[in-house]
């Protein structure tokens, strides 16, 4: 079994994780002590595709694994 990351898999990691690092730990501990729900980073993740990955595409979502 090929346990190995597709290319489809490997962008969609980058682009996770490049997002992780510039969007939310700048103001993770700020948001965690205010209790504030990051809305304008759930906007950008949306923009990004990231909200539907695992929804179906006849559904409207990413259709990824």
């Amino acid at each position: 079994m090929d346990f190995s990351l597709t290319e489809e898999q490997k962008m969609l990691q980058q682009t996770v994780r490049q997002f992780a690092r510039e969007e939310i730990a700048p103001h993770a501990a700020e948001l965690d002590a205010t209790s504030t729900f990051p809305s304008e980073g759930v906007k950008k993740m949306a923009e990004l595709g990231l909200m539907g990955i695992r929804v179906p595409h006849d559904l409207g979502g990413g259709g990824m694994d």
